[in-house]
């Protein structure tokens, strides 16, 4: 139930029960792996429990994008500095590269679950932003100067979003934002509700009066 629904499913039942099939299934595999491991804690490789962790680290997951090792191997034999072996090389590499054509330095994408980004609170105005590097590695880097005893926050959504999609995204959190920029957004909305009211208003007391 964690997981955030997609902009492109039509079908939210649907949706949440092929979640619930993927999770038995992975925990089906998980538990025959450590049959061992499946009795000493059965409470935890439960389906709620085992769901949970799923749906906490679906919240949590950094994507990663790693390059592909195939790309610097034919880099590595383009840069060979003997003509006889790199022609040789590439007498059996080139078909490799025709048959893979322009995907042969398609990334390999990924996530990664870290323990700092995911001790770090959300702001739609945030100090700092997670960084995934292509060593698997993940970087905190501040956007703004951060003050000695400033909370170093980053943002669970996108950055770019209206106050109302901001706050429709961050459901699936579990919370409701207010941060400076909630604040002073909502703040915002709320005078421009009540200018258009009070036009509203005045509006009607002209009519009556003509």
């Amino acid at each position: 139930e964690s997981v955030a629904l997609p902009p492109d499913v039509d079908d939210e039942a649907a949706f949440r029960q092929q979640l619930r099939d993927l999770v038995r299934e992975s925990l089906r595999l998980l538990s025959a792996a450590l049959p061992g491991s499946a009795g000493s804690w059965p409470a935890l490789l439960s389906e709620p429990v085992y769901g949970a962790i799923v749906g906490m680290f679906e919240l949590n997951n950094l994507s990663l994008a790693v390059p592909t090792p195939v790309e610097d191997f034919f880099l590595m034999v383009d840069g060979l500095e003997d003509k006889d072996e790199k022609a040789a090389a590439e007498a059996l590499t080139q078909p490799l590269l025709d048959a893979l054509d322009k995907s042969y330095d398609t990334p390999c994408e990924g996530t990664g679950f870290f323990a700092l980004q995911s001790c770090a609170n959300h702001s739609c105005d945030p100090a700092a932003l997670a960084d995934g590097e292509a060593t698997g590695d993940m970087s905190i880097l501040a956007l703004k100067p951060v003050a000695p005893g400033q909370e170093v926050t980053i943002s669970y959504i996108e950055e770019g979003l209206s106050y109302k999609e901001r706050q429709a995204a961050l459901r699936d959190y579990g919370f409701k934002c207010e941060c400076v920029k909630c604040v002073k957004d909502r703040a915002a909305r709320e005078a421009r509700k009540g200018a258009a009211a009070r036009g509203r208003g005045a509006a009607k007391t002209t009519r009556r009066g003509i």
